[in-house]
C-alpha cells in the first residue's frame, strides 16, 4: 500500500514546503519547467522488519500521522542514526514544525492586515463558509471582545471548528463535504441566533514571506462579529 495522494497533499500544507529539520525549501524554482524536488515523505515508523523504527502490526504505516516531510539529506540522516532519532523525538519535531509554519503564517497575515483595511462580505451559508475554509495553508481570524469566560469557550470553540473543518476537506469524499456544509449551516444558524454574524474571504495567492518570498498560499480570513458592531455595514444590493 502507497501514499495516498490525500495524505501527500495534507503532509506536503501542514509542513509548508519545508525540511522539518533545517527549514530548506524543498521545490525550488521559478518556474514549473526548472522546478527542483529535494523533498522525500519519511516514515517515523518503517513498515519493513528491517527498518528503522520498525513496529510490527501496525494498522497503516502510510497515514499522515507516521510521515515527515525532509530533505533527502536529512531523510537519510534520521534512518541511519535511529538511536539520535527515535519515534518520540522524530513525531516532536514533526509537532513542532507544523506550528512552526502555522505560526509564521499567521504572522505574516498580521502584518499584512495592519497594512491595509479589509471590507468583508457576510458568509450566510455553510456552502460558502467549506469553499472558504477549504483546504487552507493559514487562518486569519478575529472577534469582538469577549464579556466572560464562557463567551470566549464559546466563540473560541466555533473557530477551532472552522479551522479543523478546513484541514480535514481536502482528506474526505464528496458525501463528507456534504455533511461538512449541512453542520458549518447549523453553526452559522446557531451563531446568529445567538447575535453573531461571520464575515470572510478566501485569498489563494497570499504571499508569506516568512517562509518563502515567492511562494503563494491559500489563506482564509474569518471574522465573528456581534450584530450591534458598528463597523458592520448594511448594503442594499
Amino acid at each position: 500500500m502507497t501514499i495516498s495522494d490525500k495524505t501527500r497533499k495534507f503532509l506536503w500544507a501542514k509542513s509548508g514546503n519545508r525540511c522539518a529539520i533545517c527549514k530548506t525549501e524543498l521545490i525550488t524554482g521559478t518556474d514549473a519547467s526548472e522546478e527542483f524536488n529535494v523533498g522525500e515523505e519519511c516514515h517515523i515508523i518503517s513498515s519493513k522488519k528491517n527498518g528503522p523504527r520498525h513496529l510490527p502490526n501496525l494498522q497503516d504505516y502510510n497515514n499522515y500521522e507516521n510521515l515527515l516531510l525532509l530533505c533527502r539529506n536529512h531523510h537519510k540522516e534520521i534512518d541511519e542514526l535511529v538511536d539520535t532519532y527515535s519515534e518520540e523525538i522524530l513525531r516532536y519535531m514533526k509537532v513542532n514544525h507544523e506550528n512552526w509554519v502555522r505560526t509564521a503564517i499567521a504572522n505574516a497575515i498580521q502584518d499584512d492586515k495592519a497594512k491595509k483595511p479589509k471590507f468583508l462580505m457576510r458568509i450566510t451559508s455553510g456552502k460558502e463558509l467549506l469553499n472558504v475554509i477549504s483546504e487552507a495553508h493559514g487562518y486569519n481570524t478575529d472577534y469582538d471582545e469577549l464579556r466572560d469566560r464562557d463567551e470566549a469557550e464559546y466563540i473560541g470553540g466555533i473557530i477551532q471548528t472552522f479551522i479543523d473543518f478546513g484541514d480535514i476537506c481536502g482528506m474526505v469524499q464528496a458525501y463528507d463535504k456534504v455533511q461538512m456544509s449541512y453542520d458549518l449551516q447549523q453553526l452559522l444558524d446557531e451563531l446568529e441566533d445567538n447575535g453573531y454574524y461571520v464575515f470572510g474571504e478566501r485569498d489563494p495567492n497570499a504571499i508569506l514571506p516568512h517562509i518563502s518570498g515567492t511562494d503563494k498560499w491559500v489563506v482564509a480570513t474569518l471574522i465573528i462579529r456581534k450584530k450591534e458592531n458598528p463597523e458592520i455595514y448594511k448594503v442594499n444590493l
